[in-house]
């Protein structure tokens, strides 16, 4: 037996549901046991006169029954492919969005990555750093020296 049902669908953001093929394979197995009950020996038949209709004299026929067994198995197929250049469409956007959700989650890191930097090198250049529980949000900040600046230094003149 074969029953219809809808095709597997892939849900993504932005809704986008795709449908694939799919293959249904169905194995079944029926059995049947019949049988009459109760089980009679003979079967008695009147036998009636032609001319007045009364019965002319019973026959006893006897009854060979058997009981009936039926065992039936087997597998049954069924081949879902959808139709058209949807599915193909489908998956393509799928990638583009999820490209485009890879590259907004690395956008937004390199975001939050700049805005600590900025703080921490302004915090740092003031004279204050944080310590404590919170000191780890800065602790892979260096201050460096600006391009084409010189800091105030001494040298020693040998003589």
């Amino acid at each position: 037996m074969i029953t219809p049902s809808s095709l597997p669908q892939n849900r993504y953001s932005q809704g986008i549901v795709c449908t694939s093929p799919s293959l249904t394979i169905t194995p079944y197995l029926t059995d049947a046991w019949s049988f009459n009950r109760p089980t009679e020996q003979f079967t008695y038949q009147d036998i009636y006169d032609e001319d007045t209709g009364a019965v002319k004299y019973t026959t006893k026929t006897p009854r060979f029954e058997k009981d009936n067994y039926n065992l039936n198995y087997g597998i049954s197929m069924q081949f879902n492919i959808p139709l058209g250049k949807g599915g193909e469409l489908c998956q393509k956007a799928a990638r583009v969005n999820i490209e485009a959700q890879e590259l907004l989650i690395k956008k937004t890191k390199l975001e939050m990555a700049l805005y600590r930097l900025e703080v921490c090198s302004k915090m740092a250049q003031s004279g204050a750093v944080l310590v404590g529980k919170h000191a780890v949000t800065c602790e892979d900040v260096k201050l460096i020296v600006k391009p084409n600046q010189v800091l105030p230094h001494t040298h020693k003149i040998k003589q």
